[in-house]
């Protein structure tokens, strides 16, 4: 199973590093910079209110099909039709709720505008993730890994399009980017739906009012627990653009570095796709859990520090690259920023794990709790720091969160860890800050100093056991033999 992990890990990684860096650098960062700071935090922080509601469209649907498709993919053709006419429903209730708030909260006539563009991107977004889980449930991993970046690719080509030819580059404005996105969203959607129809034939079968409901009162505590996870992960956005006079400006510097944490967290976000199905299918067959635990959370661990490691040392140089209107206020928002992705990538496995085995009672208080924390955190630290504030509530939020999803998985699954794989763990992380500090005192030009640190760090990693040498070695040799 560990090997089966590497390959389909390797394939996914490599599949999403061609395309969503160029998403990121090439295309976003590149639109960020075309207009005035507040511009970019004004569709930042409608953006993020898209996504606050946005639970409603799937209610726990995505994460309850993952798991049911995994352990019988004789449902599908059933399941299929019915949960897609459930989607339709729910689509409707979340654009009346997110435009009613919206109206209360204050939204002038452009961000109403961008608001109901982007919430039809939510909508086509929770259709594609929920026709992947139907290809993830079924183990076509490298399929999901193709469909996970057809958005983005096609978003690529049309704003490409739009920012360079000579017919649209003088008229740009920022809701032809989010035009551009709805219409590769509307395709991806199409050819996932086709692919699903190519390996299951959908079933007549309409569900009675009563299963529905049924399915329904099943995903609840999937849907309460996303819920809760996106309000404490998305909110701080649009309480910086609300509660500060320059909210918009601030949103925008805040955005700048919140683009770059969300880009890492993806690749989180692809372990929790691969892991779900597999822990869930190991729970069904009852093996034992903790290899596959331990090697994917060490192996997302390193990723992690060395990342935000990487990014902290280094900030001042990346966001002078990256951002023309960047100051040092720019850089100290990143450099602590980036440090989230350390507690988060613990998340992403151990809070996977007990999805997968229906702990969502737990699951839901520990959100709850995160997201009271997090909002009484900004209410106080917003005011007075601006997004710098927002930066240390998240940072505190994510560290506690993560130690809470560490503690009840390994209670609920009896692991039992030695003292050292814990400071083995913690003195990679020393020693990973102490190289870098060395490695940024020479005198060479930054890049290649982030280079040498990064690939030091990583033979650290090696050297302590941490990077899966092997497994990677057997998916190379397997592939020689294919």
């Amino acid at each position: 199973m560990r090997q089966k992990f590497a390959i389909n890990l390797g394939f996914l990684l490599t599949v999403n590093l061609l395309i969503k860096p160029f998403w990121i650098f090439g295309i976003d960062r590149v639109i960020q910079n075309k207009f005035p700071v507040g511009v970019y935090g004004t569709y930042f922080a409608v953006f993020n209110y898209s996504f606050l509601l946005s639970i409603i469209l799937d209610f726990g649907i995505n994460n309850f099909n993952s798991r049911a498709i995994s352990r019988n993919n004789k449902r599908l053709g059933e399941y299929l039709l019915n949960l897609m006419m459930v989607k339709g429903v729910l689509s409707i209730i979340y654009f009346v709720l997110t435009f009613l708030s919206a109206l209360a909260t204050g939204f002038d006539e452009l961000q109403m505008r961008m608001l109901f563009f982007l919430a039809v991107n939510q909508i086509l977004l929770s259709l594609i993730i929920y026709l992947r889980t139907n290809i993830a449930a079924l183990q076509y991993f490298k399929t999901d890994s193709l469909i996970s970046t057809l958005d983005r690719l096609l978003a690529i080509i049309f704003c490409l399009a739009l920012l360079y030819l000579p017919a649209f580059k003088d008229s740009f404005n920022i809701m032809w980017f989010i035009y551009a996105q709805t219409l590769a969203l509307v395709i991806t959607a199409i050819v996932a739906f086709l692919i699903i129809m190519g390996k299951s034939p959908i079933k007549i079968k309409i569900w009675k009012g009563k299963f529905t409901r049924m399915i329904l009162l099943k995903s609840a505590p999937f849907a309460t627990l996303a819920l809760l996870m996106g309000v404490y992960y998305r909110i701080d956005a649009v309480m910086i653009e609300r509660m500060l006079p320059n909210g918009d400006s601030e949103a925008g510097i805040y955005a700048a570095s919140f683009r770059l944490l969300d880009a890492v967290n993806q690749f989180g976000y692809l372990f929790a796709t691969l892991l779900l199905p597999m822990f869930a299918a190991m729970i069904r067959r009852n093996e034992h859990l903790r290899q596959l635990v331990k090697f994917s959370s060490e192996l997302l661990f390193v990723i992690a520090i060395i990342t935000a490691a990487d990014c902290y040392f280094f900030r001042n140089e990346m966001m002078t690259l990256l951002y023309k209107n960047s100051t040092p206020y720019w850089s100290q928002i990143f450099g602590w920023l980036m440090f989230t992705f350390v507690p988060m990538s613990s998340i992403y496995v151990f809070g996977t794990l007990l999805t997968a085995n229906g702990n969502l009672r737990v699951l839901n208080y520990i959100a709850l709790g995160g997201m009271f924390l997090n909002v009484g955190l900004n209410l106080y630290m917003v005011p007075h720091y601006g997004a710098l504030g927002a930066t240390f509530a998240t940072l505190i939020t994510q560290f506690l969160a993560a130690w809470a999803h560490i503690v009840v998985a390994n209670k609920t699954f009896g692991f039992v860890y030695k003292a050292r794989e814990f400071f083995k763990l913690l003195a990679f992380a020393m020693l990973s800050c102490l190289v870098l500090a060395l490695i940024k005192m020479l005198p060479v030009d930054w890049e290649i100093g982030l280079v040498l640190s990064s690939l030091a760090c990583l033979l650290l990693a090696a050297i302590a056991r941490l990077v899966p040498v092997t497994e990677f070695m057997a998916m190379i040799r397997l592939r020689g033999t294919s």
